[in-house]
This record gives C-alpha cells, sequence and structure tokens, in this order.
C-alpha cells in the first residue's frame, strides 16, 4: 500500500501520505549517520566534509519528495527542512564518536597537555598570596 503511494510520480499530499515528514525525517537520520561513519573513517577534518553532509541532509530528500514523488508541498506544514537539524547533529555525533576512537593517540596528548596547565596553574597559585596587591588598586 506504501508502495504505490510513494512511487514514481505518484503526487503525495498531506491527505493521501501523511506520514511523509515523517518518512523524510528517517531518510534524512540514514543520511546523517551514513555520512558521518564516512567522515569518520576516511579520517576527514575542516568545514569541506561538514557542509557537504549538511546538504545532502538537506537536499537529496528534496529532490526525492520533489522530482521522483511530485509532493504537493504547500499541503504540509514543513516539508522541506523537517529533520534536518537533527539528522545534522546525529551526523556530527557519529563522526566525532568515531574520529575520537580512531585517534585515542591525540586524546592522551590533550589529557596531557591539560594536565600539565592544571599543574602550572595550581603552581601559580601558591605562589600568590591572596590579598598582596597594591593598596586601593581596586
Amino acid at each position: 500500500m506504501a508502495g504505490r503511494r510513494l512511487s514514481y510520480h505518484s503526487k503525495p499530499d498531506a491527505t493521501t501520505v501523511p506520514e511523509l515528514p515523517t518518512i523524510v525525517t528517517w531518510i534524512r537520520f540514514v543520511i546523517g549517520g551514513l555520512y558521518g561513519v564516512s567522515l569518520g573513517l576516511r579520517d576527514q577534518r575542516g568545514l569541506a566534509g561538514v557542509l557537504f553532509g549538511l546538504n545532502a541532509i538537506a537536499f537529496l530528500p528534496q529532490f526525492w519528495f520533489n522530482t521522483y514523488l511530485g509532493a504537493n508541498i504547500e499541503s504540509y506544514k514543513s516539508l522541506n527542512f523537517v529533520g534536518v537539524a537533527n539528522a545534522f547533529a546525529l551526523m556530527l555525533l557519529v563522526w566525532i564518536s568515531i574520529f575520537t576512537i580512531r585517534h585515542e593517540d591525540m586524546i592522551a596528548s590533550l589529557e596531557k597537555a591539560i594536565s600539565d596547565a592544571v599543574v602550572v596553574v595550581t603552581q601559580s597559585e601558591d605562589v600568590v598570596t591572596p590579598g598582596a596587591g597594591v593598596e586601593g588598586e581596586f
């Protein structure tokens, strides 16, 4: 039944396929999750991968329901960008998680740098005595 309603040029609207926004949201989740895995496994860094992922999440489903389905977008409240922010967040979460797992050496060096900075700050606070300033300074 749903296959016929979502077939080529079926022209769905809010009365014939009311669940289309949910379907589009899940399609965006799948695109975001898979692209996040791709970014993480390819050790991608920088803004180019993120922007390409955002474009894929936002515009591939739009191409599907505009061109393939021929959906009546005006009949839905918010079909064009439904679920984009959530799918983008999922893409970032997956990408950062995989990247972090694959680069434990970078995490260890970051932990050491933070630990050294905390030790330096703690030692410098021991040297400065509270209230030892110029009187009437503030």
